[in-house]
């Protein structure tokens, strides 16, 4: 029987493992996958409808729950187990401070022919049997995650200099439009077009901070 496996690594690129991998004896109740597009609403000063135009893509999201059974009657536990130990077990390693990370560490799950890679976004534990000393037998435990792609992985996934991507970018200071428009799509000419888009009155002295969006544009 295939088990569900939880690694913690203490780098971007899953390659340094962070303590032991994790095995969930109990099969998930429930496995969930999300994906998602983030699209932003062309606002052109003149145009009656409005376009959709595709911004980024959002991170994948992977959420299960599953029940830890320390009584006695689940193969593979052993006198003694507790819930609360196992809980504290999968929070050690994959909830709490990575000192190495400075951070959480990230999270690699495996079950069966599906693999996510990402970090932890919330973890919820109902307690609901407990021996006389007080320690949890059994514990119903869920967790979400969001992906997680280091950023030279992502852009060979995503090209943001495609001219079919946009991209979101912030303006620093010295930054001009002309030489974002030249960085973003090799052609400075373009800055009129980018300005009408986020819907600025000028091209020039844009303050730092300032978050445009370099929309999908070809050439005239």
């Amino acid at each position: 029987m295939e088990h569900l496996l939880i690694q913690a690594y203490s780098d971007e690129k899953f390659r340094s493992k962070h303590g032991e991998q994790i095995t969930v004896l109990l099969n998930p109740e429930s496995v969930k996958t999300g994906k998602g597009i983030r699209y932003r609403d062309d606002k052109q000063q003149g145009a009656v409808g409005k376009n959709n135009v595709f911004e980024r893509y959002d991170s994948e999201t992977f959420s299960f729950n599953f029940t830890i059974d320390c009584t006695g009657v689940v193969e593979g536990t052993q006198k003694g187990d507790t819930a609360t130990a196992k809980v504290k077990e999968i929070e050690d390693s994959i909830y709490c401070y990575n000192s190495e990370l400075h951070r959480p560490s990230f999270v690699e799950i495996v079950y069966g022919q599906v693999m996510f890679k990402g970090q932890v976004k919330k973890i919820g534990v109902d307690y609901t049997l407990f021996n006389n000393a007080g320690d949890a037998l059994r514990a119903k435990v869920t967790m979400e995650l969001t992906g997680y792609m280091a950023s030279d992985e992502e852009r060979k996934k995503y090209p943001k200099n495609s001219p079919d991507m946009s991209r979101l970018i912030t303006v620093k200071d010295g930054d001009t439009l002309a030489a974002l428009c030249q960085e973003a799509y090799g052609d400075s000419t373009l800055v009129a077009q980018v300005a009408r888009f986020n819907n600025l009155n000028g091209f020039r002295n844009i303050a730092a901070g300032t978050e445009l969006l370099f929309p999908p544009l070809r050439k005239s």
